[in-house]
């Protein structure tokens, strides 16, 4: 009796995952755009950079150019948005009140400086001001978030200018599985205790004379 032998087609792990469209959450940090002295353009003009085909604005905010009010609204979108990316636009020059970096720079927990170095040179023939952008870029957890100039049009020009790298940052942190500690320990573990209550650590048996 003959058995005939097919090849199953390989397994894509995470593949409905990877093709769902990137979250993004756009923050605008500007005091009188808060105040409600002038309507935000830099939000929307971020917004309608990132192509719709592929990325998804699903939350925009405005919060003043205060270090615990921009961190605590990156925290927000990355915790309870759980979105890929967030952007800020705002706040990134080098006024006393400029505190986005600072305030990014707090929450971060992996810097991506490469994006920050490209935003600063976008451009820079037309606008040699751009030099002076003190935005920073990093990862928390397994959120990108990166800072853009506060003028709509070089906002514009800045996101543009890192686009086309993004897609692969976000392929990469989705694919990223726990870590697990070396020597087979199990990294539920806790450490043994002896009848009093104190950890009991091990000790180096006693050599002979």
């Amino acid at each position: 009796m003959s058995v005939q032998v097919t090849n199953a087609p390989a397994p894509q792990p995470n593949s409905t995952q990877e093709k769902r469209p990137i979250r993004v959450a756009i923050i605008t940090v500007s005091d009188r755009a808060y105040q409600g002295i002038y309507k935000d353009e830099s939000g929307p003009k971020v917004a309608a950079t990132f192509p719709a085909e592929q990325y998804d604005v699903v939350t925009t905010r405005i919060v003043p150019d205060e270090i615990f009010a921009i961190s605590n609204e990156i925290v927000r979108c990355v915790e309870t948005e759980r979105v890929d990316i967030v952007v800020t636009t705002g706040g990134t020059g080098c006024s006393t009140r400029d505190v986005t970096p600072e305030a990014t720079r707090n929450v971060i927990q992996r810097e991506v400086i490469g994006i920050s170095e490209v935003i600063r040179l976008a451009n820079r023939e037309k606008n040699p001001n751009m030099i002076l952008s003190r935005g920073v870029s990093g990862i928390r957890n397994q959120t990108l978030v990166f800072n853009l100039p506060g003028n709509p049009e070089n906002a514009r020009m800045a996101l543009e200018s890192v686009l086309d790298a993004l897609p692969h940052c976000i392929k990469t942190m989705r694919q990223q599985r726990p870590m697990r500690k070396q020597g087979g320990q199990n990294s539920n573990s806790s450490p043994r205790h002896s009848g009093d209550g104190k950890p009991r650590t091990a000790t180096k048996p006693r050599m002979r004379p």
